[in-house]
């Protein structure tokens, strides 16, 4: 029978999350952005609005859906004892296929208010009524790439509709996506100077950073002593994460959750920690191929192969 200590493990397989450099440094300037936006000091030297950029499997999402639930904001109680939920930070995504419909929807969703069927206009209004209601200061805008899909006259439009949303509703703007969204970001001048860009990089080498990344796991995970030491003397299992995940945390978590649940962990009667001793090569390359897909080593590849534009380039 399964005791707590075993669900408690599952639990922490299913939560994980390493607040590595590159995280903290993303939240200080989303952190900073709503200061600068609270203070009125927007300026080209005091941007409020940033596109975060970076490679498929950089962890871009998880990053900014975890800043949204440190900052789940609170509930305020009137004189009528009526409540009111504020929520400083929101997520949504692009809708697929893309309609102003679904994209101003999504916005009320993220509020976790329901979609509209009435026209976009109405929907307009509500969704950028309830953002000051709700004192939202930030809206990311996560998967971006979508909108390269759509014809370069529906991308112009669409820019010039996410740039009326900080006009009007008056929040600080996060788009996001792999480094594709380039293209949107430089559409006009005034997009590039209004959007400051940043890459949220993956590790490029298996150094001791990404050992430290790895050691932060196993801590956070808590295996019984003598399980998983993955970074004891002596041990490849480091090279060999970062050789099938490429340094691209936000492969790590699925592959490792996969290799778990491949060994029996995830099982609703798991009750035995000495499953973990076998956890080997195997199980990872075939929770890779789980989860990437059977061509997992040139899917991988190909999303390695693009040079990342440091910043210091890409803001001149």
């Amino acid at each position: 029978m399964k005791n707590d200590e075993h669900k408690e493990f599952q639990a922490r397989i299913s939560n994980l999350f390493i607040e590595h450099d590159e995280v903290t440094r993303i939240w200080r300037r989303l952190d900073k952005n709503r200061r600068n936006k609270r203070a009125g000091t927007e300026s080209a030297e005091s941007p409020i609005h940033i596109f975060i950029e970076g490679k498929p499997g950089a962890g871009k999402s998880m990053t900014l859906k975890k800043y949204v639930k440190k900052n789940k904001g609170w509930t305020v109680v009137d004189e009528d004892d009526t409540e009111t939920d504020i929520k400083p930070v929101i997520y949504m995504t692009l809708p697929i296929p893309f309609t102003y419909k679904g994209f101003y929807n999504n916005i009320l969703k993220a509020m976790e208010l329901p979609a509209r069927n009435a026209d976009v206009d109405r929907i307009k209004t509500q969704a950028f009524e309830m953002m000051k209601a709700l004192k939202v200061e930030m809206l990311i805008i996560d998967e971006l790439d979508y909108l390269l899909a759509s014809t370069f006259v529906q991308r112009k439009a669409v820019m010039e509709n996410i740039k009326d949303i900080a006009n009007s509703a008056d929040v600080c703007l996060v788009c996001v996506g792999t480094l594709a969204i380039e293209e949107l970001r430089t559409l006009n001048t005034q997009h590039i100077r209004r959007y400051p860009k940043t890459v949220l990089r993956h590790f490029e080498n298996c150094d001791d950073a990404f050992k430290a990344f790895i050691k932060n796991i196993e801590v956070q995970l808590s295996p019984p002593p003598g399980l998983l030491d993955w970074t004891q003397d002596g041990s490849v299992f480091p090279e060999f994460l970062y050789e099938v995940t490429g340094g691209l945390v936000g492969w790590i978590k699925p592959i490792l959750r996969e290799a778990f649940d491949i060994i029996g962990v995830m099982e609703e009667d798991f009750n035995d920690f000495n499953v973990l001793k076998n956890l080997d090569g195997d199980v990872i390359v075939e929770a890779q191929k789980n989860i990437i897909g059977e061509f997992a080593d040139n899917d991988m590849a190909k999303i390695l192969a693009d040079e990342l534009v440091s910043e210091e380039e890409s803001t001149g």
